[in-house]
């Protein structure tokens, strides 16, 4: 249930309200409608940005959560038109999709090219929205950390001295990175794309409050409880962080919850699910049997213990070699599968209709034919071997 291309569709139910709670349909026992609270401070109701496009920003940004939703939508905007099927001719072979991305940027990022229909829904990947906004969030984070490693090896350049990193990453995306040493000397049409990104970007924010949320959580963040109203999911009640556990922990539980309800995206990642709780890119592993492997190798692993704490990985062995691996948001002191919550992925997709679905669900729906209760392996500490996600280093210039 895990594999290596990690595609990471993020948050495909979350938009139709800003700023306050969403309802989504779950398959849990007992529940059948639950709710996801989403964050202040991003991207403004007013924005006119379309209902689809939403699911769009949001996706790419669960990928890249040092993307801000405004940015995301000014950039998306500013390329296609929020057009997932644009396309535009070059000398280079063209450009595709909501990023306009040509075919060496997505076949780099995606690993394949940009005819591939890898899920066989008779539409090139490159052009379906959902494929393209995660893919587009990689390939986003991964110049970004490449924009962050030039502007740290050259403090004096002007880019780096009066611009920001995401008006950096703007010039390395439509110039190239080379153009960030001959700021302010780039193309015209360059300056042009950066003026209406930031412009839109700055119109486009929502007020954050005081108090409110960031868009995104991170590890480290203050340790506070899931609130809103997370107190409807699952069906055992209320997912609370106790008080006490480490700020690391909340913020991937209140990550975690956050997935819940992606319909798709996540079909086979369920290694790369848990670790993107915790900030990862990936997981670092080949599958789930394979870190548990390692954990267990290296004395994190708990082998048969039926009472994991908050924050814990679970581990199942499955008919298939990759095995299945979930996070814990709720313990339960007298260890009942009844009461302890995970959020897995795939678990609700036979009962949704949706392919590699993000769901909170209680260890004993888990195991009853998902996985089995024989599959058991045990709980680890939360440790993962992949690439931290980069942290916000700037936003927009109003």
């Amino acid at each position: 249930m895990s594999r290596l291309l990690a595609l990471g569709g993020l948050l495909a139910g979350l938009l139709a309200v800003p700023a306050v709670a969403v309802c989504t349909l779950l398959v849990v026992t007992g529940a059948a409608v639950a709710c996801t609270p989403t964050m202040a401070g991003g991207l403004a109701a007013s924005a006119p940005v379309p209902a689809a496009a939403r699911v769009w920003v949001a996706l790419t940004h669960a990928v890249c959560p040092a993307l801000p939703q405004p940015w995301i939508a000014a950039v998306m905007d500013q390329e296609s038109g929020f057009d997932p099927t644009a396309y535009a001719p070059d000398a280079n072979g063209g450009t595709w999709g909501l990023y306009q991305l040509d075919s060496a940027m997505w076949t780099a990022t995606y690993g394949a090219p940009p005819d591939a229909d890898l899920n066989h829904d008779g539409v090139w990947d490159i052009v379906d929205p959902d494929i393209h906004a995660v893919v587009g969030g990689e390939y986003f984070c991964a110049l970004l950390r490449t924009v962050d490693q030039t502007r740290a090896a050259h403090p004096g350049w002007a880019s780096t001295t009066q611009l920001t990193a995401l008006d950096d990453l703007v010039i390395a995306h439509n110039a190239g990175l080379s153009r960030l040493a001959t700021y302010p000397q780039i193309p015209t049409v360059t300056v042009a794309y950066l003026r209406a990104v930031d412009a839109r970007a700055a119109a486009w924010s929502a007020p954050a409050g005081p108090g409110s949320p960031t868009s995104s959580a991170s590890p480290g963040s203050p340790n506070v409880p899931v609130a809103g109203c997370t107190s409807g999911l699952g069906a055992g009640g209320g997912v609370i962080v106790p008080p006490g556990t480490p700020a690391g922990v909340a913020a991937a539980v209140r990550t975690a919850l956050g997935l819940v309800g992606a319909r798709t995206g996540w079909a086979g990642l369920c290694d790369h699910l848990v670790c993107a709780a915790y900030g990862f890119a990936n997981s670092g592993y080949v599958s789930a049997a394979a870190h548990w492997a390692a954990l267990l190798a290296t004395g994190h692993a708990h082998p048969g213990d039926p009472c994991p704490p908050v924050g814990a990985f679970m581990f199942w062995a499955t008919a298939g070699p990759d095995g299945h691996v979930a996070l814990v948001v709720q313990s339960d002191p007298a260890c009942s599968p009844q009461r302890i919550e995970l959020v897995s992925n795939d678990v609700g997709d036979a009962a949704t209709g949706g392919h590699g679905g993000v769901y909170l669900v209680t260890l004993a729906r888990i195991e009853d034919g998902f996985v089995t209760r024989a599959g058991y392996l045990g709980w680890s500490d939360p440790i993962c071997a992949g690439v931290p996600l980069p942290a916000v280093s700037a936003s927009p210039t109003p």
